[in-house]
């Protein structure tokens, strides 16, 4: 039975800071549960409305001795920090990955994909985080460092948007400048004024892409190596900085799949 006090400790987990305190983070959704409970983090509870359609949750949580909680509507409409609140929603702990684990796997070339790490500067859009940590899995990059001031990628929407991609790749919070200076990682930025993406012959080891207002910070653009600009004739200001990142990580798939060759 769900009491008032661990209703309302959910509800309190939507706020940033409440879950860097606890260390648990909000999953909410079938595909984004159903994610959760095949990956390797710990999921503490699962609460499902009366009624909702949740058979292959059932069969994994059973698998996993997870609890399933049955909940009322509005006790889920309480927890949930969406609009329209989900049949179903769990509690799991936020693993914490340090940066040498990603740059780690970089090095040694450990996935079937391009390698690259992904960058976020300060980002502040969900959906936009969420997508481009989607796109980072899809391509096989070796993981994704997030700048501090860069939205919570353990945010419901954020996790939402990534489809479950944030359980299936490494994920840092870490000042990106002083991983650039530390491991001395080759690094492109995507910059308006920078090289024609198309042009360039450079290799990075890590691509950052800036907040959607500002760009790229001055200080972590005067410690990347080169920046490079997506080519278009449009009279649009700029691209949407998840598009601007698929765009560039499927070129970069492209010159891998053609070095292979």
């Amino acid at each position: 039975m769900l009491t008032k006090n661990e209703r309302n400790s959910i509800k309190a987990l939507r706020h940033r800071e409440n879950r860097r305190a606890e260390k648990l983070m909000v999953v909410e959704g079938n595909k984004g549960v159903e994610e959760l409970l095949n990956s390797g983090f710990e999921t503490l509870r699962i609460y499902a409305a009366s009624g909702f359609e949740i058979s292959v949750i059932k069969v994994l949580a059973e698998k996993k001795e997870v609890v399933i909680i049955d909940v009322s509507s509005k006790d889920m409409q309480i927890m949930s920090s969406l609009k329209s609140a989900p049949g179903v929603l769990a509690v799991g702990k936020i693993k914490e990955v340090n940066a040498s684990v990603v740059v780690e796997k970089m090095k040694n070339k450990d996935n079937n994909g391009i390698g690259t790490i992904l960058i976020l500067d300060d980002l502040s859009d969900p959906g936009n985080v969420g997508t481009l940590i989607r796109t980072a899995n899809w391509f096989g990059l070796s993981g994704v460092i997030c700048s501090p001031k860069t939205v919570d990628v353990w945010n419901s929407k954020t996790i939402q948007s990534s489809m479950g991609s944030v359980f299936k790749i490494p994920i840092c919070i870490a000042d990106p400048v002083e991983v650039l200076k530390e491991f001395k990682l080759k690094t492109v930025s995507l910059d308006s004024n920078g090289e024609n993406l198309y042009h360039s012959d450079f290799s990075p080891e890590a691509l950052v892409i800036g907040s959607e207002s500002h760009g790229v910070s001055a200080d972590l653009a005067k410690a990347c190596n080169t920046s490079w600009a997506i080519p278009g004739s449009g009279i649009t200001e700029s691209l949407n900085a998840a598009i601007a990142g698929a765009i560039v990580t499927a070129e970069l798939a492209r010159r891998s799949s053609i070095k292979e060759i």
